[in-house]
């Protein structure tokens, strides 16, 4: 069970992270339509194959509010680099430590 402050801490920038997912999915849909060299049913189905890789990733990472998800959601958040270094201060060092992205 992770500390209140972390919960607390991890509950805020839960929201932040999505953002960054969002924006990043968005990027990378644009540069999908922006790709002039396929057709425009080549594009269609990229974009909606990375649509549904993106929302399985995004479900994967952010579904489920609990307190017993959040060392799994915290480290996913981290690997995918959607969490700043600066935004790890004020988490216990326990925290850090057990959502440190593992390899790959």
């Amino acid at each position: 069970m992770i500390k209140e402050s972390d919960w607390k801490r991890f509950s805020r920038l839960k929201e932040t992270a999505l953002d960054r997912y969002c924006e990043r999915a968005l990027a990378d849909c644009r540069a999908t339509m922006e790709q002039e060299d396929r057709s425009n049913h080549e594009r269609f189905l990229d974009l909606y194959q990375q649509l549904n890789e993106a929302n399985e990733r995004l479900a994967f990472i952010f579904d489920r509010h609990a307190r017993s998800k959040a060392l799994d959601q915290f480290r996913c958040m981290r690997h995918d680099g959607l969490i700043e270094d600066a935004e790890l201060e004020g988490f216990t060092t326990e925290f850090v430590e057990k959502t440190r992205p593992r390899g790959p």
